[in-house]
């Protein structure tokens, strides 16, 4: 028995050893071992609350959460079932180094016994670790574009006046404002929307949100949209300058205009806007009364200025003093008129010429010429001025009216006497 084992037993070793490479080479003839690459291969952080326990944040750099690029060598057969989700690549915070570095491990989810070798373009993952800082910001609302010809941009109002934010010490300190902007162009009505919140630096650039955590990212925001109208701005004076001086009736400033805005119902009848005469009393003044006066609060209900800007208007009262000027007339030019039939009237007390001296403003008593002035005594008015139905013969003192301008008086009244009877037909 023991001859049988071991009879030619050198022919048999080279037989087995014979059959296993022959098995090895069938073997790696119909299932050879290959190298296949797979890309962007995410790293996944595991621990991480080492880090966010202790009030810091970090930061990946440089994309370094990505393995660009994954080559995997093992056998065919199982190249041919692994697939891109099947690399496994891991960073262990625990583990890293004091240049805030961690190596990365890569494995698969199936097939890890038979895997030959797997590398990755990069081996480790690089952190920026810093504190963590959180700090509120009040939220700016503002439009871009512009609404339609004849409109204007009300009041605008966010549903949320105040935004918090957290992050990298560095990042928020960047931060200064945060704001949610609302497209107007072309509109005419008012705006209802939710806006994306902004966060900008000091120099007004968008500051990136990748590393930074909001209590809001968007809010609600009411744009109110105005129609617009022009109108003019008309002043007038109260009181009376002191003696010896008037009021020329130019007040400059007056009559400007201005464009209001408000809800079309609101503006649609509004021509103009009337500043109460109390607001410019000129009371025993003599000289001109320059002011500023604040017109916004005599606009109507529910009506703005467009323009801050053209709140405060500077107005001027014109005042002058008075001339007097001597005129001579003649008695014929005073007339009694108004006469009611049956009834005889005369006048006396003037004399064939005499004198009347008028003042006013210069310019209205230098075109006064004795010669286109007349006086004239109305029986009418007589006879209203004294309650009476008819008038009632008699004698009687009265007042000359020589028509004189407005802005023109007589120094002294002239009087005469006034004889009213009836006439001798009656």
């Amino acid at each position: 028995m023991k001859n049988k084992f071991t009879h030619n037993i050198g022919l048999k070793l080279a037989s087995v050893f014979f059959a296993v490479i022959l098995w090895l080479v069938v073997t790696s003839v119909n299932n050879p071992t290959v190298s296949e690459p797979y890309y962007n291969i995410p790293v996944k952080l595991i621990n991480t609350e080492m880090i966010t326990d202790s009030g810091q944040v970090y930061e990946v750099l440089d994309n370094t959460d990505v393995i660009s690029k994954v080559t995997v060598r093992a056998p065919h057969s199982v190249i041919s079932e692994l697939k891109s989700e099947n690399i496994i690549a891991t960073a262990d915070v625990s583990e890293i180094s004091s240049l805030d570095t961690i190596a990365i491990k890569l494995s698969t989810d199936i097939y890890a016994n038979n895997i030959s070798s797997i590398t990755g373009s990069i081996d480790t993952v690089k952190l920026k670790i810093e504190n963590k800082k959180s700090k509120a910001l009040s939220l700016k609302s503002t439009v871009s574009g512009q609404v339609t010809s004849g409109y204007m941009v009300g009041e605008i109002t966010p549903d949320q006046n105040l935004v918090r934010i957290s992050g990298p010490e560095s990042v928020i300190d960047q931060v200064t404002k945060a704001v949610v902007d609302v497209d107007v162009t072309g509109m005419t009505s008012d705006i209802v929307t939710n806006a994306e919140i902004k966060l900008y630096d000091a120099e007004d650039n968008i500051v990136d949100t990748k590393n930074i955590t909001q209590n809001i990212k968007t809010v609600g925001v009411k744009v109110n949209i105005w129609q617009t109208a022009t109108v003019s701005v008309n002043f007038s004076a109260s009181g009376t300058p002191a003696a010896g001086y008037q009021a020329t009736g130019e007040i400059i400033g007056s009559g400007e205009n201005v464009v209001i805005a408000g809800k079309a119902s609101a503006i649609r009848n509004i021509t103009q806007i009337n500043i109460p005469e109390d607001v410019l009393d000129i009371s025993d003044l003599t000289q001109d009364y320059t002011t500023e006066v604040d017109i916004r609060p005599y606009l109507p209900d529910y009506v703005i200025l467009a323009n801050s800007k053209d709140a405060i208007r500077t107005v001027t009262v014109c005042i002058e003093g008075e001339i007097s000027k001597k005129l001579q007339v003649r008695e014929e030019r005073v007339q009694i008129i108004n006469l009611p039939e049956g009834y005889d009237a005369s006048i006396t007390g003037l004399e064939e010429t005499f004198i009347i001296e008028i003042i006013g403003l210069s310019r209205d008593v230098a075109t006064l010429q004795a010669s286109n002035i007349s006086g004239t005594i109305d029986i009418k008015d007589f006879t209203q001025e004294r309650d009476m139905t008819d008038p009632e013969p008699g004698f009687y003192t009265v007042e000359v009216d020589f028509g004189l301008p407005d802005n023109v008086s007589l120094l002294e009244p002239v009087t005469v006497t006034l004889h009213i009877s009836k006439s001798e037909e009656e």
